[in-house]
């Protein structure tokens, strides 16, 4: 008889599995990497690692989600306070410089991929619209609570964030300094608050 799999145990496979995919494909790349090579770094079977996802663009959209999730629930612990939103900037963009560590080069890589796979693009289109609404929420909630103006284009605002956080990724791996790309990011935060 078979033992019974719990909830949990799936839960922890599908964890170990996402973080061996973020290795192999930050190692390898995307196209070299096969679900075989993930499998064997786990010591699991390939058809056990198709249980939990399907195919490899599937694999990398849960990577997406997983390290979307995380940030979500950062940011619903900050910006209680107006006079911390400054500090509040400055943590978010450290809490999310410490989730994409290590998956910089890889993002870009399947920027480029989703070129030429069309369902890896409709996939990466679709988690960055989530991105944008979940950030147009946070923005939302900022206008309620009076710390930005009313009036503000929180949508246009909110495609803003994401390209800058982007383009500064771009420029971390073209060898800019955390340093310069942190004071890019608390400019715009403070240029945002200064016209309130």
């Amino acid at each position: 008889m078979c033992p019974k799999v719990t909830s949990m145990h799936k839960m922890e496979v599908k964890e170990r599995i996402i973080q061996a995919a973020i290795e192999s494909f930050s190692q390898t790349g995307f196209d070299r990497t096969k679900m075989d090579d993930i499998a064997k770094s786990l010591n699991l079977s390939k058809g056990t690692i198709y249980l939990y996802f399907p195919s490899k663009e599937e694999l990398f959209m849960a990577i997406c989600e997983h390290q979307h999730k995380e940030s979500m629930e950062k940011m619903a612990t900050l910006f209680t306070d107006k006079d911390e939103i400054l500090a509040d900037a400055e943590r978010i963009y450290d809490h999310l410089r410490r989730i994409m560590q290590g998956t910089e080069k890889l993002m870009f890589e399947m920027l480029v991929e989703s070129t030429r796979n069309p369902r890896l693009r409709k996939a990466m289109s679709d988690h960055r619209i989530r991105i944008c609404n979940s950030i147009v929420e946070d923005l939302n909630r900022l206008v309620e609570k009076g710390f930005l103006r009313k009036d503000l284009d929180v949508d246009g605002l909110a495609s803003a964030f994401v390209a800058l956080y982007d383009g500064l990724t771009a420029s971390k791996l073209l060898g800019f300094s955390e340093t310069a790309n942190k004071k890019a990011w608390l400019a715009m935060i403070k240029t945002i608050i200064a016209s309130d």
